[in-house]
């Protein structure tokens, strides 16, 4: 029986050497080891696995049987042993593995497309899995370890259980204000800006309570300090649907901003006159997740921003 623990790595090199050098001097030259001490470490090796690998009576140096399927068998070893090594590097290095990334609307119509091409420039290798989610559901798989990194709006992390504030850190990536959204035949269309106080008898389709936290409240709000409160007709779920009721004409809306970068036949946007409301979009992520490639991520983001 071999005793595995006094054999190293380096005893299977050096017999590759010998073999593929043809001989002990050619092999210790390109080991850049003494001659003798390469010849006393493959006799020391033979003994331990209990035959030979060269035929010393041969020349130029050739191997036995036994030793030749040895050898190749040691080469795939020492291949693998290498690609392993090489791999822990790149997985120490965050240059491979994977990260799960929830985003919304806002990000995916702003910043997004720039940190994605960003990132797979610099980590080609990293794979990012991307969950559209609202904010609610975001926040709940960054706390049982589903997501690693979420983007959404900072009102709605201040909303949460502050009992669970320092599990989740954030980093602010940009600003974004409420936009009027209107039929493209809207009387008000031709406006640059429009007061909120103007739309006081307009019919308003918004997204719902519970789907966005408390944007409906911030946009009552807002409505309210202007002297009313918006007349819902229509609540509706994605933006796209909004875009649509409102291109047919049901009502007009208030979105944030980055919806201008869909291109919408049948609507118009127009800047609120003196409006204060600006919404942050955050990344958020635990506290305690030390994960190489989520700081590789961050660190790019944040010289992005």
């Amino acid at each position: 029986m071999v005793n595995w623990d006094e054999l190293e790595l380096r005893h299977l090199k050096y017999a590759i050497a010998v073999a593929q050098k043809q001989g002990f001097t050619n092999a210790a030259a390109y080991l850049e080891i003494d001659q003798g001490f390469l010849s006393r470490q493959i006799k020391w090796l033979e003994k331990k696995i209990g035959f030979q690998l060269f035929d010393r009576n041969e020349r130029p140096l050739k191997l036995t049987d036994a030793g030749m399927e040895f050898l190749q068998t040691a080469c795939q070893v020492l291949n693998q042993v290498e690609r392993a090594i090489e791999l822990g590097q790149r997985l120490s290095r965050g240059e491979q593995g994977r990260l799960n990334i929830g985003i919304n609307t806002s990000i995916a119509n702003s910043k997004l497309p720039e940190i994605l091409k960003a990132f797979h420039q610099k980590f080609p290798e990293v794979e990012l899995v991307l969950q559209e989610l609202a904010s609610y559901d975001q926040i709940e798989k960054l706390r049982t370890q589903q997501l690693d990194l979420g983007f959404f709006h900072l009102h709605n992390l201040q909303n949460i259980d502050s009992d669970h504030d320092d599990m989740l850190t954030f980093m602010p990536i940009l600003e974004e204000s409420l936009v009027i959204v209107l039929p493209e035949n809207h009387r008000f269309a031709r406006r640059t800006s429009i007061s909120l106080a103007a739309l006081a008898n307009e019919l308003f389709i918004l997204p719902p309570d519970n789907l966005l936290y408390n944007l409906r409240d911030q946009i009552n709000r807002l409505c309210m300090d202007a002297g009313f409160r918006p007349k819902v007709r229509q609540e509706a779920a994605w933006i796209s649907t909004v875009l649509s009721l409102v291109a047919g004409g049901l009502g007009i809306s208030l979105l944030p901003a980055n919806v201008q970068n869909l291109q919408r036949s049948g609507v118009v946007y127009r800047s609120i006159e003196g409006q204060s409301l600006l919404l942050k979009i955050v990344a958020v992520w635990r506290t305690n997740n030390v994960s190489v490639i989520l700081q590789n991520f961050l660190e790019l983001i944040e010289n992005l921003v």
